[in-house]
């Protein structure tokens, strides 16, 4: 114990001196469509990586601004290059979920992840993103997560955009890429599909439906997959979701039918798809800003009737304007039972609590302080990897580091 309260101590010195002699000049190191349009980075985050409002219009406009319709990229002043890396001293404390005893503690330096996007628009009301990440502390790959272009202005002031490629389905104003947090969401908030998608605004109102690809896993996954489930990647899977925004308070729900983890190995599968229902509010009331959400999924794992339910609760303030923000976050997950299931409570329940405090030298540049605790039953799990994931472990984080975004 006391090594570890001399380590945060240190770290903490540490930050505080970064923040005291690095100058707040937001006008140094800022992204590519900073550069680009001669913006600072708060025109469209509220708090980098997260969008405001503008920045939200910004992205679903395929990256123009009101008004403007894009250049092609031999046009463009800068290159449309970004790239962003987190690192982290984590300090984790894993105890026995029936006993409480005390089963592992371990601390190390990681980087977290690093990520390099190249974004904007090819041709006048075409845009595109090409984004490549690698989670290095999951011992993942390099490789590419986003690729898509849009083609907008199918009606007029973006009324209508058509998106193709591998993309995300999220609300903007939620998300796991956008996260403060070091702790990934344990609600299903983002997927990653490949398909197309229409998209738009109108008035208060942003839209969006696609039709996707699967992305399962092959027949020789381990655990393979089960004889009964259509195992072919093809377009079966939809989505349609949509946002109502008055006053600064915004409303999404969101429904999504898909085969995707609807193959684990189970006596009662039966191969039928997975559905997801949601309802997420984004309440501002400067400078705290609250995000309440409800997900219900119906036959999980391909298992008829078997239904999981996440609540999340999260808060933000701004401490200090543009320049300190703490993040609270509170989770909860429930799956009900079904005999012969894999999903059943005693390895699918769990709660997570974060509080995360973040510092930015610059707009761009932040050091963060969090502490985390998960607490479900089994043990294994220290991130969530996918966007059905389970709490299945407990454990406490603590943990100190930075992300940058050049």
């Amino acid at each position: 114990m006391r090594k570890f309260l001399v380590t945060m101590l240190a770290l903490a010195t540490i930050c505080v001196s970064l923040a005291i002699l690095v100058p707040p000049n937001p006008a140094s190191a800022v992204p590519s469509f900073s550069r680009l349009h001669g913006l600072p980075c708060n025109e469209c985050h509220s708090a980098f990586p997260r969008l405001n409002p503008f920045g939200m219009d910004y992205k679903q406009r395929g990256y123009r601004l009101p008004g403007e319709e894009g250049l092609f990229i031999w046009d463009q002043k800068t290159l449309p290059i970004s790239a962003l890396a987190v690192g982290r001293l984590r300090i984790s404390h894993q105890d026995n979920p029936v006993t409480g005893a005390r089963t592992r503690t371990r601390s190390r330096f990681e980087l977290e992840e690093v990520e390099l996007m190249v974004a904007g628009t090819a041709a006048p009301k075409v845009g595109y993103l090409l984004e490549f990440a690698q989670e290095v502390a999951d011992g993942e790959e390099f490789g590419t997560e986003q690729a898509w272009v849009q083609f907008s202005d199918l009606l007029p002031a973006s009324l209508l955009n058509l998106r193709a490629g591998m993309m995300l389905n999220e609300f903007y104003f939620i998300s796991q890429k956008r996260r403060l947090t070091f702790q990934r969401y344990l609600s299903p908030i983002t997927f990653n599909v490949t398909g197309v998608e229409l998209n738009g605004t109108w008035r208060r109102l942003r839209f969006a439906g696609g039709v996707v690809n699967d992305e399962r896993s092959s027949s020789t996954s381990t655990p393979p997959n089960t004889p009964a489930v259509n195992l072919e990647t093809r377009l079966q899977g939809y989505y349609v979701w949509g946002t109502y925004t008055i006053a600064d308070q915004t409303l999404g729900i969101r429904y999504i039918n898909t085969k995707s983890n609807s193959d684990n190995p189970s006596p009662v599968i039966d191969g039928r798809n997975r559905q997801q229902l949601d309802a997420t509010v984004n309440l501002w009331f400067a400078p705290v800003e609250v995000i309440l959400g409800y997900f219900h999924n119906f036959d999980i794992g391909g298992v008829n009737r078997q239904q999981r339910r996440s609540f999340l609760a999260e808060g933000i303030v701004e401490v200090i304007p543009e320049k300190l923000f703490l993040d609270t976050r509170f989770e909860l997950q429930d799956t009900a039972f079904v005999t012969g299931s894999p999903n059943n409570p005693t390895t699918a329940n769990g709660t997570q609590v974060t509080a995360n405090l973040t510092y930015y030298l610059l707009p761009n540049i932040r050091l963060i302080a969090e502490f985390d605790k998960v607490s479900g039953e089994g043990l294994g799990v220290f991130a969530f990897a996918g966007p059905n994931s389970s709490a299945t472990n407990s454990e406490e984080r603590y943990m100190v580091g930075f992300q940058i975004g050049l």
